[in-house]
């Protein structure tokens, strides 16, 4: 569950967001009956934005916000204390993160993915792990970008080559 936090939810407050926050729920409900880790890996930069280059021009932009300092998960998120959590200070969920080695250690080799957004934490992860060599199973109906054309042709071009989309 990719970037399913507070300021995200802030920041794209509109009619859309309950409803993806329900489907989420309902994923991550089912996939714990699996017994396989739920994992939550939430952008954040640092209470004084240690985490910012003046190179990266998304980081850098978004110090302006004020926000993205903390990983808060976003309210009603069905959390468990058994879930993985991951501070990231990049859009890659991957990049500065212990994520390809704990997965690694348990012999994963298959991601089931869903986030916020499509054309910022999805195309960074989706493309990394693919590079990585893990199976990806992306769940569109759990996924969200707010510009709809952008979240199409995502779904239609890059993730269609790169994972599973159900």
């Amino acid at each position: 569950m990719l970037h399913f936090q507070a300021d995200v939810f802030s920041v794209l407050s509109n009619d859309d967001m309950p409803a993806l926050l329900d489907r989420a729920n309902a994923l991550i409900r089912t996939w714990r009956t699996t017994g396989r880790p739920v994992v939550f890996a939430n952008f954040a930069l640092g209470p004084k934005y240690e985490s910012v280059n003046e190179h990266n021009r998304l980081v850098a932009n978004i110090r302006e916000t004020g926000l993205f300092r903390e990983p808060t998960p976003a309210n009603d998120l069905d959390l468990a204390p058994t879930d993985w959590r991951y501070s990231c200070p990049r859009a890659n969920v991957f990049y500065g993160t212990t994520l390809d080695t704990d997965l690694r250690t348990q012999g994963i080799d298959t991601l089931v993915m869903a986030g916020i957004a499509s054309s910022g934490v999805l195309f960074s992860s989706v493309g990394w792990s693919s590079d990585a060599d893990y199976r990806i199973y992306l769940v569109r109906d759990c996924c969200y970008d707010p510009d709809a054309q952008a979240h199409e042709a995502l779904f239609r071009t890059s993730f269609a080559t790169r994972c599973f989309v159900i």
